[in-house]
């Protein structure tokens, strides 16, 4: 009895401490407790649906299409599944995240099961918090019976994590997630640590049941971590479609046996809800972009390379799709619309790079089957500044209005180049509308062609206008060469500020660099400058972000960051070793071995059962290595390191090595004679006992850099700190 009542004290302050968290957030328990269940699917019992993917636009897949499909989901075969949405997590913040959405999972969930759909709770590893409950019954029950016809369970491996799906391994996977993605700071992280421990949680895994805010249906739904059951669940109720909601995308959505990888692999329609998740992604890690951009590059990754996406507003009618009321971020929609200057490469690199901090960034390019149409243009009232790239193009009429309704409303548009003649096609275009005056009306400039192709044009500030915001960073005194041929646009029009100026031999200078105040009372810029080679300058880049700051009314940043996003030195990387499709690892030795810092390289390893027994062994066979520079761990325990003839053996004993359980193998090589040697080190697995080495080149392993007990092992479980490096030891 004694231990009953302390328990229950423990979870009246864990409901205390989650309480005042949410008070921060301002009226989320309210919005929780006032739950209304959502219209039902239309008459025939059906959610209709828009299903986005995402489509490379070019062989080399330097840039992607959006591309929506209509669905029709019967809500009878529909399930909701939800991941993980804990009571409490070692990351604070993502404890705040999550409280602010979860009301609206409840909803949805409300929503599905009042339309006959079914709703599968999967908080792993709470199971034991659960053993009386009815939703837990309810699953047991469905295990203990025949197995329903046609149904097979999952194959051992297909129950387990999975870490990535062949998809995947086409493209870089877009975060650095290896120290685990808690984006607390310091402080405030020791402090919720501390908290948690007061309230008798172990601060690395506090969670022991489901939050509060997404209530279980006691007489309906079902309760289950276990992939297979969770397979016989959707098998017993004839389920064809699976909605997905939960925390963290780039984690247990993604990876947990009913995630998505393996709801797709089973061969079930599968949907992410885009706007019910959140990340494990920290903005000090590469790619040094906000919270929040970090999760929206992690859709891009699911709609290119998993499932589709939908948003919860096409379920719940009447509502607009979710955004977290600290995601603050302004929109700026880059609409692309011409091939000559390679704009669908540049501007999505620079906007990827350099406004990802501060801004959420939605890319509309022209259909693949229509140059004269761009269909992300219905959507563009929801941004805030508009970046034009596109060249002679008609659009379709609703398309057309959606860009007039945006300019109507006020709204700043930044031009590149050839934005001067966006809308003027040489000749009409049945079914489209063109707009020859684009050029006086939006940016008060008048493009009258350019001179010849062969003159290469020297830009400078313009006369009265050093210290404007817009030059941020750019000196007055100077010139830049201008890579692409300087366009006539003289004179501007008197309301037309002119910040910088080309000019070439013989000729009048031209504006290169304008701002204008249109009739509407929205802000124009437009630069001249665009050619593929001008946006590699760091001037162009300086004031092209400066524009798309102050355009959205903020400061310009005072400097670039100039970190180089593809300098593996600055990230973990994955390589896997002598295979073309990632970084060579002699391309990565090249730049950390002259480094300071030791190198470490790491993977995740998945014993089979009998390596359990006897453990396994790591083989580094090369000349000028020695077991001084080697240093070794397997889910952060220190590991034996031994010469060897011509190499270094690092054991993992069978103590630590547990069947089928992902641990982290984590190698610190250091000095730079044995980074150089690593180069060409031959490296290879065996478990003890067995007759046959397993090359690393035909394993995952990734590199990084830096001084740190973090760097020796993954959060827990292993498996959460890095995409697609999972690695069972073969017999």
């Amino acid at each position: 009895m004694q231990g009953a009542i302390g328990e229950i004290e423990v979870m009246k302050r864990a409901e205390a401490v989650v309480a005042v968290l949410l008070g921060a957030i301002g009226g989320v328990f309210m919005a929780a407790s006032m739950r209304v269940g959502a219209a039902a699917p239309n008459a025939d019992g059906v959610f209709d649906l828009a299903l986005r993917r995402q489509q490379p636009g070019s062989e080399d897949r330097a840039f992607w299409r959006t591309i929506e499909s209509p669905a029709a989901w019967k809500a009878s075969e529909t399930a909701v599944i939800v991941c993980d949405v804990w009571d409490l997590h070692h990351c604070r913040r993502a404890v705040e995240r999550l409280a602010e959405f979860a009301p609206r999972i409840a909803r949805l969930c409300d929503t599905v099961r009042a339309a006959g759909g079914t709703v599968i709770h999967a908080p792993s590893d709470c199971m034991p918090e659960y053993a009386s409950h009815p939703a837990r019954d309810r699953v047991l029950d469905l295990v203990a019976r025949n197995l329903p016809a046609g149904f097979e369970p999952p194959p051992v491996g297909k129950g387990t994590w999975c870490s990535g799906i062949a998809p995947e391994s086409l493209d870089e996977y877009p975060l650095d997630q290896s120290l685990g993605g808690e984006d607390d700071d310091p402080a405030e992280h020791a402090a919720w640590a501390a908290e948690l421990e007061r309230m008798g949680r172990n601060p690395k895994m506090p969670w022991k049941m489901q939050s509060a805010l997404v209530p279980i249906d006691a007489d309906n739904d079902f309760l289950s971590d276990n992939g297979a059951e969770v397979a016989r669940v959707l098998a017993a109720r004839g389920i064809r479609h699976v909605m997905l909601v939960g925390v963290h995308l780039n984690m247990c959505v993604l990876g947990r046996p009913f995630g998505l990888r393996r709801i797709s692999e089973s061969g079930r329609d599968v949907v992410l809800v885009r706007d019910l998740t959140d990340t494990m992604y920290d903005p000090a890690q590469w790619p040094w972009v906000s919270h929040f951009t970090g999760t929206d590059r992690m859709i891009d990754h699911v709609e290119r390379h998993v499932c589709p996406t939908i948003s919860s507003a096409q379920v719940l009618e009447g509502s607009t799709s979710f955004r977290s009321p600290r995601d603050t971020r302004p929109t700026v929609a880059l609409v692309i619309a011409e091939e000559e200057y390679d704009s669908h490469r540049t501007l999505p690199a620079f906007a990827h790079r350099h406004l990802g901090g501060a801004f959420q960034v939605v890319e509309h390019h022209v259909a693949a089957d229509d140059p004269n149409s761009i269909p992300g243009l219905a959507r563009l009232a929801d941004a805030d500044v508009l970046l034009l790239s596109a060249r002679r193009r008609g659009l379709r009429p609703a398309e057309m209005a959606a860009l007039k309704a945006f300019l109507a409303a006020g709204k700043p548009v930044i031009g590149i180049r050839t934005a001067s003649h966006a809308w003027e096609p040489k000749e009409a275009i049945d079914g489209c509308e063109s707009w020859g005056e684009f050029d006086r009306d939006v940016f008060g400039i008048e493009y009258t062609g350019h001179f010849g192709n062969e003159l290469r044009s020297t830009v400078k500030v313009a006369p009265g206008a050093a210290g404007d915001p817009l030059l941020t960073g750019i000196p007055a005194e100077g010139t830049i060469q201008q890579t692409g041929s300087l366009y006539r646009i003289a004179p501007a029009s008197p309301q037309t500020r002119v910040l910088a100026v080309g000019e070439v031999p013989g000729e009048p200078a031209q504006p290169v660099l304008t701002d204008y105040v249109r009739p509407d009372g929205g802000r124009s810029i437009y630069t001249s400058i665009g050619h593929g080679d001008d946006l590699a300058k760091p001037e162009v880049v300086r004031v092209l972000a400066s524009a798309v700051h102050l355009a959205a009314g903020l400061e310009p940043p005072a400097s670039l960051d100039e970190r180089d996003p593809h300098d593996p030195s600055l990230r973990w990387v994955s390589v896997r070793r002598g295979s073309g499709a990632f970084p060579s690892s002699e391309a990565i030795l090249a730049r950390f071995a002259p480094a300071e810092k030791p190198l470490w390289c790491r993977g995740v390893i998945v014993p089979d059962v009998r390596a359990s027994h006897d453990g396994f062994l790591v083989f580094l066979r090369g000349n000028g290595l020695r077991e001084e520079g080697i240093r070794g761990w397997f889910e952060g325990r220190a590991l034996a390191v031994r010469g060897i003839p011509g190499g270094v053996v690092v054991e993992v004993p069978p103590m630590l090595a547990t069947p089928h359980r992902a641990g982290t193998l984590a190698l610190e090589v250091t000095g730079n004679e044995a980074k150089r040697a690593w180069g060409a080190t031959k490296a290879s697995l065996m478990r003890k006992g067995a007759p046959a080495e397993i090359p690393l080149d035909r394993l995952q392993i990734r590199y990084g850099s830096g001084e740190g007990t973090n760097f020796r092992d993954m959060p827990l479980p292993a498996m959460f700190g890095g995409p697609a490096d999972a690695v069972t030891i073969l017999e």
